[in-house]
């Protein structure tokens, strides 16, 4: 066959794997938010590490209803902001079907670093807080937590499930300071 005819075929193959990978991630189950606006979907909370804390724990609440509250580690004021419903499913997407959380508990993260690290180099982390991530939609509530997840997934760049880890901390701590440092309206 000539090349000629070839791309158009390829195109053709193209266009329908693509439409066969957007139909089955259709096909995952849509976030299901708690009937009660107040229900706490998805917190944070990075741990004290290191020092003496004002807040109240979580550090990041995000209810059912989009209200988010953000508690100053260091102060113990507060800050609230509002995602819309479409911010809130894209959050809760990222969360739950791009980075798994549920399939992820401290043990499998350990196991993850311990294998990881089995040849060395090894190190000790001082001073870094235990982070505790918690979501609850869909009738399922999950709480991971790790410490110093972002400095072991560092240095053991082989290690699977402690990105996925990281990833979410990342995301739900570069928002909370965004609302931290807000302007009031």
């Amino acid at each position: 066959m000539s090349r000629s005819r070839l791309r158009p075929l390829t195109a053709v193959v193209l266009l329908l794997l693509h439409a066969s990978i957007a139909l089955a991630e259709d096909k995952k189950p849509a976030i299901v938010l708690p009937k009660d606006g107040k229900t706490v979907v998805l917190s944070y909370d990075p741990g004290a590490g290191g020092f003496i804390r004002k807040g109240e724990a979580p550090y990041l609440k995000i209810q059912a209803d989009g209200k988010v509250t953000v508690t100053n580690l260091h102060d113990g004021t507060q800050k609230e902001a509002k995602l819309t419903p479409k911010e809130l499913e894209e959050l809760l997407k990222f969360v739950v079907t791009t980075n798994d959380i549920y399939a992820l508990t401290e043990e499998k993260l350990k196991e993850d670093v311990a294998t990881a690290s089995a040849k060395g180099p090894f190190i000790a982390v001082g001073g870094a807080g235990t982070s505790v991530i918690t979501v609850e939609v869909g009738d399922k509530k999950h709480s991971v937590s790790f410490r110093a997840a972002e400095t072991y997934a560092k240095q053991y760049p082989t290690v699977k499930l402690l990105p996925q880890f990281v990833a979410v901390e990342k995301k739900l701590s570069d928002y909370a300071a965004g609302v931290l440092k807000a302007k009031d309206k």
